[in-house]
């Protein structure tokens, strides 16, 4: 049997700008290239992380005088108004890495609710200033269980001994479960040794 391939060579295919690589359509393809910020917004847990890693790597990545612009970028898509919990926990992650008193307010918020404390409460833990402190002791009486303990493990861990009263208190609350009383009264022990 005869084949009936032709050994003469395939013309060259000539691309159009519509396909060219430098042409018009790579233009509009990178103007569509999507927001790694608005992406971290909508992240889920276990999804694509792809985005979030690049965000997470230009947090790390940026030196000092310049975290004010990005705790600025955090907040804005923190505020987005579908931000996910994974997109929030992840920005909260970073806020703790560049976060200042100018974050306090977004993260008291979120530091209030039993889904976002953890989150919130592990940035509003490592930024420094008597804000975040206030922020931690504030939302004492938002939370319960678990997440009030989180929230005291984070007050003791700021040695805020303007907590002393307040955990004193709860300490010394029979209404209030066995890990919360437990945890004030730890707290306590920490905070007279500071």
């Amino acid at each position: 049997m005869a084949s009936t391939k032709s050994n003469s060579p395939q013309p060259i295919q000539q691309l159009g700008p519509e396909r060219s690589v430098r042409g018009s359509s790579y233009l509009n393809r990178t103007a569509q290239t999507p927001d790694p910020w608005k992406l971290c917004a909508e992240l889920e847990y276990g999804g694509d992380r792809t985005f979030a890693s690049t965000v997470e790597q230009l947090v790390v990545q940026t030196i000092p005088p310049d975290w004010a612009k990005v705790e600025e970028q955090l907040l804005t898509t923190l505020a987005l108004p579908g931000c996910t919990a994974a997109g929030r926990a992840f920005l909260c992650k970073m806020l703790a890495l560049v976060g200042s008193a100018k974050s306090v307010p977004a993260l008291a918020a979120l530091v209030r609710a039993t889904k976002t404390a953890d989150a919130a409460r592990t940035a509003l833990e490592v930024i420094p200033g008597p804000e975040a402190s206030a922020a931690l002791r504030d939302a004492l009486a938002s939370l319960d269980g678990n997440a009030k303990a989180g929230l005291i493990g984070s007050i003791a861990a700021r040695r805020d001994l303007a907590a002393r009263p307040a955990l004193a208190a709860l300490k010394d609350n029979t209404a209030e479960p066995a890990v919360v009383r437990g945890t004030a009264a730890r707290a306590l022990e920490c905070l007279a040794t500071s």
